[in-house]
């Protein structure tokens, strides 16, 4: 279930025009890869400690091969993949590494993960 509040905000456009009110989530519990394998190790025959070695190793190997350029694809979940910002240029020439400012990570979540974010339940909170 996810909370929200409503709360009013200003166009930056037009700032005599009155508030809208849109949706904020709340924030609520954070999980963190020490409460994963408590439950995936209460949820299977794997040990705590062997699952922590394989979360652990699989957090290491993630952000190499993303560096690498690599797409990671975690089955039902989804699939991360980087991309490049940079300044455009009109030619070839005019290109050089200099023009790249960052490389961006993005997510997409697998099918499976996208019908259940299509079908949550949401509560307002005060």
């Amino acid at each position: 279930m996810i909370k929200y509040s409503l709360r009013g905000k200003v166009n930056p456009q037009n700032l005599t025009e009155v508030n809208k009110l849109f949706p904020i989530k709340q924030a609520q519990e954070t999980l963190t890869i020490r409460d994963f394998g408590k439950r995936i190790s209460r949820e299977s025959t794997v040990s705590m400690m062997d699952t922590m070695a394989v979360l652990e190793g699989l957090l290491q190997i993630i952000p190499d091969e993303i560096a690498n350029g690599k797409i990671i694809k975690l089955g039902d979940f989804g699939t991360f993949r980087s991309t490049i910002s940079s300044e455009g240029v009109a030619t070839e020439e005019e290109f050089t590494i200099s023009k790249i400012k960052s490389l961006n990570v993005r997510f997409r979540p697998a099918h499976e993960f996208s019908t259940l974010l299509s079908n949550l339940k949401y509560e307002k909170v005060s």
